[in-house]
């Protein structure tokens, strides 16, 4: 009887001891494994961190990029870029008689800038250029070939003038204009929907508003006259 119960006794401390050591070892390997996630997670944010990704990103540069569409001196011949605020940086100022404008006065050109020292409101004199109209994507078809057209791309100075080439399919208005510096010319397109948000101005000629105005003048006087005889 007594190796029976010691018998017996053996083997439930060992099957007692077994089932809590399994536990402890079952816990363990747990927080091991948190341990491992947790070193892994920090060696992937070393890596990105020292890739230059997340909160270390560079910048691209406004003016030249690999884009073509954002740099058009890396544009080949015959090639348009989209007319935009950035792709318009680096472009001539002045027209062929040496004006440049910054402002629109009476629907005609102009440059005004205040003396230095004085209130910004105080233009002692200015330089008046052509009559110009807002190009809008209802009257863009009245552009013709050879046309200037001025940007106004909310910097010091208008970039311009910008030479009509014609219509592209989508339709896509093609313009021309020069390089500030170099001897270089580049091609510029943009789309009529983008005239709602782009400022473009059309340069329109002198005499045919002198036509239109003495054209609006014959005919009141002749309904003048008209009324008189009526009387």
């Amino acid at each position: 009887m007594p190796n029976i119960f010691s018998s017996r006794w053996k083997k439930f401390v060992r099957n007692h001891n077994g089932g809590k050591s399994k536990r402890r070892r079952t816990k363990r390997r747990k927080h091991k494994d948190r341990r491992k996630t947790k070193k892994s997670n920090k060696k992937r944010r070393t890596i990105l961190k020292n890739l230059g990704l997340g909160k270390n990103l560079t910048k691209p540069p406004s003016s030249l990029s690999i884009f073509p569409d954002k740099s058009p001196q890396l544009q080949h011949s015959g090639e348009p870029t989209r007319l935009n605020k950035f792709t318009t940086k680096n472009l001539q100022v002045q027209d062929d008689k040496g004006r440049a404008f910054n402002a629109i006065i009476n629907g005609r050109l102009a440059y005004r800038r205040a003396p230095r020292g004085q209130n910004v409101q105080v233009f002692p004199h200015t330089i008046y250029g052509p009559p110009v109209k807002q190009l809008t994507p209802t009257n863009f078809k009245s552009l013709r070939k050879g046309q200037a057209v001025y940007y106004d791309r909310g910097s010091v100075l208008f970039r311009g003038p910008f030479i009509f080439k014609g219509l592209r399919r989508g339709p896509e208005l093609l313009f021309g204009i020069r390089d500030s510096v170099y001897n270089k010319q580049y091609l510029f397109s943009i789309t009529v929907k983008r005239l709602k948000d782009e400022r473009l101005f059309m340069a329109t000629s002198e005499r045919k508003e002198k036509r239109k105005k003495t054209k609006n003048k014959r005919r009141k006087r002749g309904k003048t006259s008209k009324r008189n005889s009526k009387k």
